[in-house]
């Protein structure tokens, strides 16, 4: 149990790490610099480790890169362009975290898994749980400012990343975890650098505070969050992985109280425990 929730730990503080790195950096060159960084410190992990080194083959590289597109560049691109657009960052929050559900949804088609009533109770709780964390925080009212580029925005990121999500899990093992997140990075890098070309936004300040949120950024969020989703995906289903996002909002949330000293309100314990019981109710039969 104690991977699922580190792992929600660290993912959670990318949002108040992205807070501080897209004051000194264009969010794109924020995110292509965190994938020109983080690949080394992959190749210098599998170069002092014992283990033998599994690249796979060209289709399993190529799967790693697509699926790297889709997490990293999708996704996480997707909810920068998104904000870029005029969308309110926290309707486009709401929107993006809703993932698990459509990750329940695709599991039937894709692999067949058939939830229960109470597993898809679970995941109607935790969706209305971060809904409620999310609106709560931002004073008392959700800000609907919508664009229509900024819902196509949202849509590719929620889209990117349940197809990840799904995409990795199908996959075969013929790649070790450490050789794919290389791969996936490249894919993401190259993502960030049209990203980059297309929006003409290269501003990096080269700033104290912007190298420590990079190095948290590299080191706990792309190769620490990320190896443990890797980790959690190749040991459950890609529906029961995914529903743990669903703890990323109240835990953001605590983080901003804790840094920033944004309150919170009732609506958004309320919320907190929501997420709580859905994750509950949503679990594996045993």
């Amino acid at each position: 149990m104690w991977i699922p929730l580190l792992f929600v730990f660290l993912f959670s503080t990318g949002f108040i790490a992205a807070g501080f790195g897209v004051q000194d950096a264009g969010p794109f060159m924020l995110l292509l610099v965190r994938s020109v960084l983080t690949v080394p410190l992959l190749l210098l992990i599998l170069f002092l480790r014992p283990h033998v080194v599994q690249w796979g083959n060209w289709r399993s590289r190529g799967q790693q890169m697509g699926v790297g597109g889709l997490l990293h560049g999708a996704y996480l691109g997707g909810v920068f362009a998104a904000i870029q657009a005029g969308m309110a960052p926290g309707l486009t929050a709401l929107l993006v975290t809703m993932h698990p559900l459509l990750t329940a949804v695709l599991s039937k088609p894709i692999f067949g898994v058939q939830l229960s009533l109470k597993q898809w109770l679970g995941f109607v709780l935790g969706g209305l749980g971060a809904a409620l964390v999310l609106g709560g925080g931002l004073d008392g009212s959700l800000q609907f400012e919508i664009t229509f580029v900024g819902l196509i925005w949202c849509l590719i990121s929620l889209v990117g990343i349940s197809l990840a999500t799904l995409w990795q899990k199908k996959m075969s093992p013929l790649m070790g975890q450490v050789e794919g997140l290389v791969f996936q990075y490249i894919g993401a890098f190259f993502v960030f650098l049209l990203a980059c070309l297309l929006t003409d936004d290269f501003r990096f300040h080269s700033t104290l505070q912007l190298w420590l949120t990079l190095s948290w950024l590299v080191l706990a969020i792309s190769i620490g969050a990320i190896w443990l989703l890797m980790i959690m995906l190749k040991r459950g289903e890609a529906h029961q992985v995914a529903r743990f996002f669903f703890l990323v909002p109240p835990l953001a949330a605590l983080q901003a109280w804790l840094f920033f000293n944004e309150q919170w309100s009732l609506l958004m314990f309320i919320g907190g425990v929501l997420v709580l019981v859905g994750l509950v109710l949503g679990r594996e039969k045993t």
